[in-house]
């Protein structure tokens, strides 16, 4: 638990500022996981045999875990407190971060306004859960320091059932809207500054990554990098070298289409292509599907005539009357 803090600061700060490595000087956060670790070293090497008995005494008694001494440097109750302090510390400097880049005319220009919101929503209800389940394990700790482990377990049950509301309202919000794991896009200030000197006339050529979503068309149309069995939007991130969220919010807001469609659509045309040109007569059907990027000939028939409307064969045979 002590890692948890430090995990989410690290996702807010990376989300929020667009650098996704770890800085100079953010080793300094570990350094209480590194105590607790060395501090349970003595519990770790003990003999199985030890370690199944003091299983055993807390199944029987659950109070007997206030008397077992597992970390050198702090007792359980002092260790649960300590790591329920350190996420709520965590989350605190969140919130501040949260603050500091809320909403405004600088970031719009800097990042796509929709894309922005939706990200800056989700950040606000991930903290605001985790606040909340700071909270309630924070009572359920005093309470435990205060009274036996039997009470603070029977009392903390509503407690525990609102959190496991809290961790299903994150989890379902991300099947709700999975544009949050696309992160915010940023434009570099070079495109920001040309930006500033053109004369815009429609919506997505507002965006500051109009630019790069023509780059990646000409870059499919050029490339054609569709036609490998493994592609995918990793695939356009890692050859045209930017970040894969760019990519993905290029696709879906700015090309209209997501990426799996994107895909199929890409490969039916350049089979389409391949068939008129008369490639069928020297290679089946089944090796131009493969030639176009499926794998099986299954694959093609369907994705075809979900596409076209008419099997590849049936295609064939319209183009020969």
């Amino acid at each position: 638990m002590f890692l948890i803090g430090p995990f989410v600061y690290f996702y807010v700060r990376n989300t929020l500022t667009g650098f996704y490595r770890l800085h100079k000087y953010d080793w300094i956060h570990f350094v209480p996981t590194i105590i607790a670790t060395i501090g349970s070293f003595p519990y770790l090497f003990l003999p199985f045999e030890n370690k199944l008995q003091l299983a055993n005494q807390i199944i029987h008694d659950l109070n007997t875990i206030n008397t077992i001494e597992v970390n050198l440097f702090y007792t359980f109750q002092q260790s649960f407190g300590l790591r329920t302090l350190l996420v709520f510390v965590y989350l605190l400097y969140c919130f501040y971060l949260l603050w500091k880049y809320y909403p405004s005319k600088k970031t719009e220009r800097q990042n796509p306004k929709k894309q922005y919101f939706i990200i800056y929503r989700w950040l606000v209800l991930f903290l605001s859960n985790m606040l909340f389940i700071c909270i309630s394990f924070t009572y359920l700790a005093l309470n435990a320091g205060f009274s036996m482990s039997n009470e603070s377990i029977s009392n903390g049950y509503l407690l525990y059932i609102m959190a496991g509301f809290a961790y299903s309202l994150m989890s379902f919000s991300l099947l709700l809207f999975p544009e949050v794991l696309y992160g915010i896009p940023r434009n570099s200030t070079s495109n920001l500054t040309k930006k500033k000197k053109e004369k815009r006339k429609t919506i997505p050529e507002e965006d500051p990554f109009f630019e790069l979503s023509v780059q990646i068309q000409n870059y499919l149309q050029e490339k054609k990098p569709y036609l490998k069995f493994d592609f995918t939007m990793s695939t356009i991130a890692i050859d045209l070298k930017i970040p894969q969220n760019q990519v993905a919010y290029c696709i879906t807001h700015l090309m209209n289409i997501n990426f799996s469609k994107l895909k199929t659509k890409l490969r039916i045309a350049h089979a389409i292509e391949l068939l008129e040109s008369g490639t069928n007569s020297i290679v089946t059907i089944e090796a131009i599907g493969k030639q176009s990027g499926f794998k099986t000939r299954s694959n093609f028939y369907s994705a075809f005539k979900k596409e076209i409307g008419i099997t590849p064969s049936e295609y064939v045979q319209n183009m020969n009357q």
